[in-house]
Order: C-alpha cells, then sequence, then structure tokens
C-alpha cells in the first residue's frame, strides 16, 4: 500500500512539473485555442504511458 502511495506522489508531482513547464514558456503566437490543444494532446499522449508504468510496477510488486 506505501508503494502505491509513493507511486501516485510521484506521477503527480511529474504532472504538475510538466504542466508547469509548458505554462512557464512565452509564446509570441499565443492564442488559448492553441494552448488547449497542446495540453490535450500532451496528456492523451501521457496517460497511457503512465498506465502503462502504473500496470508493470503492480506486476511486478505482486
Amino acid at each position: 500500500m506505501t508503494f502505491l502511495i509513493i507511486l501516485v506522489a510521484i506521477v503527480c508531482i511529474a504532472a504538475l512539473v510538466i504542466t508547469l513547464s509548458l505554462t512557464r514558456a512565452e509564446d509570441s503566437n499565443y492564442s488559448s485555442n492553441r494552448s488547449i490543444n497542446n495540453q490535450l494532446i500532451m496528456y492523451l499522449a501521457l496517460i497511457p504511458i503512465i498506465a502503462v508504468i502504473l500496470v508493470l510496477a503492480w506486476v511486478l510488486v505482486m
């Protein structure tokens, strides 16, 4: 159980760091639609990767 809590904390921190790094960069051609699309693509790509890592971690622990 402790392992899962630590794993969830790591995933949340990674998501926060990625989100903050995206919002830090200034873009002279900023548009809210483009920003939303970029974040959507990022999270749609990260969710399956994170899910695979979690499943692999779960299988290796059990």
